[in-house]
């Protein structure tokens, strides 16, 4: 029987967790965007277009290197740690079978898709990664499943730091866009010695060789509906990228890129916190499913809280923001993110349902949800990408997150009974309509600093209109200061 925590134990639990992976992520997310623009600036729309391509088609192909196994073996793991040997040793057994056949059929298709030399080789090239993750990802699940975050957060900073370092290398020498590919190479090894060294030294792994091919088929069957989320979800965020690179020229595909990255780095604001909750909760909801309901409803009003001011604030300074960040010579990006920024707030809301559904158990909706959206974004990048370009991509790419949204929302509050959050959404709205007339209105002023007096001036305006309780003070108490609690 699995022993229920109380709601104060898994809040202290969540927390500890949230702060080691936030306070990690954060520092990963802020080095890979500094990174990210020196690259873009170095590379040029075109290169950087090209490059974007080579990530974008590897990302799709991966899914087939992976079928959702290490997500399934890390839920299992956290369930029962016994099997911790066992699953582990298949998980990469069937990982490298399936690395193999995905590098030796990428380059095939890319040529068939009538890509230059040298874009066959960058994928070739990336796609080599995979057998190095097939041993790194497992490491990693081992720890996420004994709640040693801390370890997955060091690995994941060691290996961006190393390729960080090599990469930049790489190009202030002049070399091409695939000595970048080359350093991913290099990170991925001292990534997984620090992830064998977390294993041993805290003994989760005894390094007895446990390979039961009769087990695969179990392990593959229990990660296809994480492997059909994960497909669905490359589909509807690489896609455009093919498609554009299809239908229109390199710069287009760099300038989407540069926009939709900006955007997507915003994550991890939030990445601590969902990839923290799967553990306990998984593990709490077999005992006390109403603790997750209540997690649930209140992280849905506090990721509004943080991305509609993103989405207002990030409107009145795309041109200002893609002037400092990436030159004049990207400014067309400018239009793309007034309107990819907000798919914020759905991309937020999305990638925690995501994860909620793992721990209840829901994956199959989930599965199905990520589908219907994947061939929406198809099928309309189809269609607007040909007419109407970058612009056509950004609206389709927002209108398809937004479906997925409302699919998650009438799902999930089926299965996790739920308040009344319209009185809160008002709230929001109103401080994120004030805070963006302030924005206006300092529009001259240089972006950095109107950017801190939105953002001074939303706290404000959550204080004055009482957007958190006093249980959620103390939810937020127990973020910034775990180590205090008894």
């Amino acid at each position: 029987m699995v022993e229920k925590p109380p709601e104060r134990s898994l809040g202290m639990i969540i927390a500890r967790n949230t702060v080691v992976v936030t306070a990690g992520t954060g520092v990963l997310k802020l080095i890979n965007f500094l990174f990210n623009v020196y690259v873009i600036r170095q590379l040029g729309d075109d290169r950087y277009g090209q490059y974007s391509v080579v990530l974008a088609f590897v990302g799709i192909y991966q899914i087939f290197a992976e079928l959702g196994v290490s997500q399934f073996g890390m839920r299992e793991t956290a369930k029962d740690r016994t099997r911790t040997e066992n699953l582990f040793w298949n998980l990469v057994s069937v990982r490298l079978l399936l690395g193999i056949v995905a590098v030796i059929v990428m380059p095939l298709i890319a040529t068939t898709l009538g890509y230059d030399e040298q874009l066959v080789q960058g994928i070739f090239l990336f796609g080599c990664t995979f057998l190095l993750a097939a041993v790194q990802v497992p490491l990693e699940g081992v720890l996420a499943a004994h709640e040693r975050f801390d370890y997955v957060t060091a690995i994941s900073i060691v290996g961006q730091v190393t390729f960080v370092i090599v990469g930049g290398s790489f190009l202030l020498s002049g070399r091409s866009y695939i000595w970048l590919i080359v350093a991913s190479l290099i990170a991925a090894v001292p990534a997984i010695l620090v992830a064998l060294y977390a294993v041993i030294h805290n003994r989760l792994l005894h390094m007895r060789v446990q390979i039961q091919p009769k087990t695969w088929y179990g392990l593959v069957r229990g990660g296809l509906p994480f492997a059909v989320i994960a497909l669905t979800l490359s589909l509807a965020y690489k896609v455009d990228t093919i498609l554009l690179k299809q239908f229109t020229d390199d710069s287009m595909v760099g300038w989407y890129n540069a926009a939709y990255n900006l955007v997507f780095s915003l994550m991890f604001l939030i990445n601590g916190f969902k990839e923290a909750i799967v553990p306990s909760l998984a593990r709490t909801y077999v005992s006390d499913p109403g603790q997750v309901a209540r997690w649930y409803h209140r992280t849905v009003k506090v990721l509004m809280i943080i991305a509609l001011p993103i989405a207002v604030g990030g409107t009145l300074t795309a041109f200002p923001l893609i002037r400092l960040l990436y030159t004049d010579a990207y400014l067309p990006s400018a239009l793309a993110l007034m309107v990819l920024i907000w798919d914020v707030p759905f991309l937020m809301f999305t990638a925690f349902c995501g994860n909620i559904t793992t721990v209840i158990n829901e994956e199959r909706q989930a599965a199905r949800i990520y589908g219907i959206n994947a061939v929406a974004n198809i099928l309309l990048n189809l269609w607007a990408i040909p007419r109407y370009g970058v612009m056509g991509a950004a609206i389709i790419t927002v209108a398809t997150d937004l479906i997925g949204t409302i699919q998650f929302y009438w799902m999930l509050n089926r299965k996790l009974s739920h308040p009344d959050l319209r009185v809160e959404l008002v709230k929001i709205l109103a401080a994120s309509g004030i805070m963006g007339i302030v924005v206006y209105l300092f529009r001259d002023f240089h972006v950095l600093i109107n950017i801190g007096i939105g953002a001074a001036v939303y706290v404000v305006m959550i204080l004055i209109l009482r957007l958190f309780d006093t249980n959620e003070w103390s939810m937020i108490l127990r973020l910034l200061r775990p180590s205090r609690q008894t």
